[in-house]
């Protein structure tokens, strides 16, 4: 909320697309449909592939003789890098100055990104693997706080998605639909297409995935018509990937101890409140 508004206004400055931005957690080697479900399985792989076309017109990424793949090249990669950059400016104006907090906060992050990278598997380490990174060493600290908090996002990511797929192999919106009933057992297709929209499925799309998860009994129809409710198998089966993706996760974590966890929630928190006290630049 405070660097993406900047992000998008340095895109429009720049003329830079800011779906390049967006698709920078994903990597900024190589675009495919294929490579973008390994993180993003719950979009329709057509909004991948009418994105490429456009962003194809403007040499932004080039087809390679792979077929569906695009290399990009470093004229995009340093564009991101510049309004990424755009937003990590407005992070080090907000006059939280560096301090010994900030300091010891940063040291017990870089901890655990290296601890997940060492971790073995599961979880598959794609998403932090692959993830287009702007911070190094010599980056204001608050600006590679942000770069530490953005892997363990996309850790978490790779810790949730080792424990659903199983379920869901290549039906990445059977599972979107399932939890979206998880959440409010009144919404109905309509409604998640209207909330989900910018994953580019319609309601038709997800109707049938309503009941492709009724017939893997996950969910069974209420008295009200098109909404559903979990089963028990879809209870537990949701109870199982969120204690897998806990224990995926966290597991990484053993490195610290009692206190160095004290320590490392005390200090998130006191970043917190900085941030919300801080007043948004003009």
């Amino acid at each position: 909320m405070i660097t993406e508004p900047h992000i998008e206004e340095a895109a429009i400055r720049s003329n830079v697309p800011i779906e390049l931005y967006y698709c920078s957690e994903l990597g900024m080697e190589s675009f495919s449909a294929k490579e973008f479900a390994q993180r993003d399985p719950f979009s329709n792989p057509e909004k991948f592939e009418k994105l490429f076309a456009r962003l194809q017109i403007k040499d932004w990424i080039v087809p390679t003789r792979e077929d569906g793949r695009y290399q990009v090249p470093d004229k995009a990669r340093e564009a991101v890098r510049q309004i990424i950059q755009a937003g990590d400016k407005q992070l080090i104006q907000l006059g939280l100055e560096s301090n010994m907090d900030h300091e010891r906060l940063l040291a017990h992050l870089k901890q655990i990104v290296l601890a997940n990278i060492a971790a073995s598997e599961p979880p598959r380490k794609w998403a932090v693997a692959t993830r287009f990174h702007v911070a190094t060493r010599i980056s204001p600290v608050i600006v590679q706080i942000r770069e530490c908090l953005m892997d363990l996002v996309a850790y978490h990511d790779d810790a949730h998605l080792s424990a659903a797929r199983p379920y869901f192999n290549e039906a990445g919106i059977v599972w979107s639909a399932f939890g979206r009933v998880w959440r409010d057992s009144m919404v109905t297709a309509e409604k998640i297409a209207e909330a989900l929209a910018f994953r580019g499925y319609e309601a038709e799309h997800y109707a049938a995935a309503l009941l492709a998860a009724v017939e893997g009994g996950w969910l069974e129809t209420t008295d009200i018509p098109g909404t559903y409710r979990p089963t028990s198998k879809g209870q537990a089966m949701h109870d199982q990937v969120e204690k897998l993706t806990d224990e995926y996760f966290y597991r990484p974590w053993a490195i610290f101890s009692q206190n160095d966890l004290d320590d490392l929630y005390g200090l998130l928190e006191k970043l917190r409140e900085q941030l919300h006290a801080v007043k948004k630049p003009a």
